[in-house]
């Protein structure tokens, strides 16, 4: 809560008594800061030419939690994905939340073995994401055990317990090593013996404190003997054990009536650490307050006061113990604010509390997923009224938002943003269009994002921006391929209009190969036709196939998609045909031949073959009809 009430301040350089500082949003999560000099002059004056850009740090783009953005994103489309599910869905919801757990859990741990091999100036950044994501994988295995697993009988300590064994699992550990020695007089040889057997009292593992206390340089004292009966003989709550909870308390509370005679007898005064676990496991509130400096957290003193004093406690009770045990021990960290959210049900207050652990909302958005899919997220605002779907979709929107900004994580963003059916697609379309392009092979994800959401006008406008270019670069071959892909007929006819000037130029096509292989593609313009058209009249020309070359080339003449510019090539093009040893155009073909010349051979370029191309087409037509006038 200490940052959120003093947030940190950000040194602007070179400002002096006599500067104003303005600023402006640039986007949701990048503000400019700049200088202006008050002059002498009321309404004069002068600002600085340089501008600060302030923006918050994204832990979540750091490479050490790379991993941890980009799995927990496939679970959380799997989570998507149960809608169709025919099964049990409470059952794959706890296995997605411990997909996440067990996520959360690897980033620990890889996180603890860099941190272990990093040089100082490092480890300082790198502690603080440990403690981030240690308390959210505390507070999210809280979630997961009050929320999403079903309890039989809605009895939660056994799995209080268990949350608390394996978040503080160091006491249990030492007890382990000091047990695997097997000394008698455990006490004398390990300094922190009774810390450790305390620990485990704490922790309500009386096997491992019966186990300690057996090797004990006292141990066949009778008040130890005693103390092991105690112990052994302890009722613990099953919820699969046979008994209601009526018959439970029952024979507990008889049990606590017999401890505390042996107490209030003394039978346990020779050793004053025995005889004050003797104490805590009898419910005394004053003994559980001063071992609590064997604890690292509160919620360790909780579930121990309610492993002695309310064994049979239920959720709906949770509140008022947490709130005795967490004010008195002043704890307001946020997750621990949210952890004592959680037990008094207050899902509302435990969002906001979340949100200030500085994860950049990786916890807020995936935890809130869950509980909605759940069926658990009810909140209600100040006018009661619900406002659950709001809260998922912003907490989602903005977690998307966040990850558009890096340069690899745009598409995990983009992910979550399409699950947001409000307001989610028109962010994507806004922030794809402001995405740098870079490489082909990113601006190809970029567009199947948005063809697989019907956002055609952007992926028009990127082509066309590709497209263009591509023919800066002279690589027209790549600029038809992007106008293609834009659907832009407008385009699409002037980059093909580019491919014929640069052949009525050169004298040569570029990019055959793509030409040549257009297929249906060659209908988007009428000029792509054309030129996919003579394009295919050069290839025939090419392997020998000249009757269909020449029936092409009639046929482009004829077909009035010929550019005004093109005639004089076409009709060279025809020469060859006419003047070739065998009669390849027909008498007809020699009179369209002469109705195009006719027509369109004004052009000046043509000029020097006009008259080559009437001989040609003369001859041609005297042998056609000699021919033809045969074959009848």
């Amino acid at each position: 809560m200490d940052e959120i009430d003093n947030p940190p301040t950000v040194d602007i350089p070179n400002i002096s008594k006599d500067h104003l500082i303005a600023g402006r949003w640039i986007n949701s999560s990048r503000i400019s800061i700049y200088t202006t000099k008050v002059t002498k002059e009321k309404s004069s004056k002068k600002y600085d030419s340089t501008v600060h850009m302030l923006k918050p740090e994204v832990i979540l783009f750091s490479p050490q939690l790379r991993k941890l953005v980009n799995e927990s994103n496939g679970v959380f489309l799997s989570i998507k994905k149960l809608k169709s599910f025919s099964g049990d869905i409470r059952l794959e919801l706890l296995k997605h939340s411990k997909q996440y757990r067990s996520i959360l859990r690897a980033c620990i741990e890889s996180l603890q073995d860099i941190c272990g091999k990093c040089l100082s100036e490092k480890r300082e950044s790198l502690e603080n994401f440990l403690t981030i994501f240690y308390q959210i994988e505390c507070v999210w295995h809280l979630v997961e055990i009050l929320y999403v697993d079903v309890i039989p009988g809605d009895v939660v300590l056994p799995q209080l317990l268990e949350w608390i064994k394996f978040h503080f699992p160091s006491r249990e550990l030492i007890a382990v090593k000091i047990l695997a020695q097997k000394t008698i007089g455990a006490d004398l040889e390990y300094p922190n013996y009774w810390e450790v057997v305390i620990g485990c009292a704490l922790h309500g593992k009386l096997d491992l404190v019966r186990a300690l206390l057996a090797l004990h340089s006292k141990a066949d004292h009778p008040a130890f003997v005693m103390a092991e009966n105690a112990l052994k003989t302890m009722p613990v709550y099953n919820v699969y054990g046979g008994y209601s909870i009526n018959e439970f308390t029952l024979c507990w509370k008889h049990w606590q009536l017999d401890l505390c005679s042996n107490l209030n007898s003394k039978a346990f005064v020779i050793d004053t650490n025995l005889e004050m676990i003797m104490k805590l496991i009898a419910g005394e509130q004053d003994i559980l307050w001063q071992f609590s400096q064997y604890t690292d957290a509160w919620y360790e003193l909780l579930a121990a006061k309610l492993f002695y004093t309310s064994p049979c406690c239920k959720q709906p009770e949770l509140s008022h113990h947490a709130n005795n045990i967490s004010k008195r021990w002043q704890a307001n960290r946020p997750s621990d604010n949210a952890i004592r959210a959680l037990m008094e049900s207050n899902l509302h207050l435990v969002i906001k509390e979340i949100q200030y652990m500085g994860d950049n909302g990786w916890f807020a958005a995936h935890l809130v997923d869950l509980l909605y899919i759940c069926g658990k997220l009810k909140i209600l605002d100040e006018d009661q009224i619900e406002v659950s779907n709001q809260l998922h979709e912003s907490l989602i929107l903005e977690y998307g938002n966040t990850l558009m900004g890096h340069h690899s994580l745009w598409q995990c963003g983009a992910s979550y943003l399409i699950h947001c059916p409000t307001q989610g697609l028109a962010r994507l379309e806004i922030l794809l269009q402001s995405l740098p392009m870079g490489s082909e092979a990113r601006v190809n994800k970029i567009l199947d994002i948005a063809r697989d959401n019907k956002m055609n006008h952007i992926v028009t406008s990127i082509c066309k921006i590709q497209g263009l270019k591509s023919m800066k670069q002279g690589r027209l071959g790549n600029a038809l391929a992007w106008a293609l892909k834009a659907q832009d007929n407008i385009f699409i006819t002037y980059i093909a209009d580019q491919f014929l000037k640069r052949y009525v130029e050169y004298g040569k096509l570029d990019c055959r190969d793509l030409l040549e292989n257009l297929g249906f593609c060659m209908m988007a313009s009428d000029r792509l036709t054309f030129l996919g058209k003579y394009c295919e009249f050069h290839q025939m020309y090419g392997i020998g196939e000249f009757k269909e070359a020449a029936s092409l080339l009639v046929s482009l003449l004829v077909s009035n998609l010929t550019p005004k510019y093109f005639w004089s090539i076409l009709l060279s093009d025809a020469i060859p045909l006419l003047e070739a040893k065998d009669v390849i155009l027909s008498s007809n073909d020699c009179y369209e031949l002469l109705r195009c010349v006719e027509a369109h051979g004004d052009d000046p370029k043509f000029q020097n073959e006009i008259d080559i191309f009437r001989l040609a087409v003369a001859r041609n037509l005297a042998r056609a009809l000699s021919l033809e006038g045969c074959q009848k």
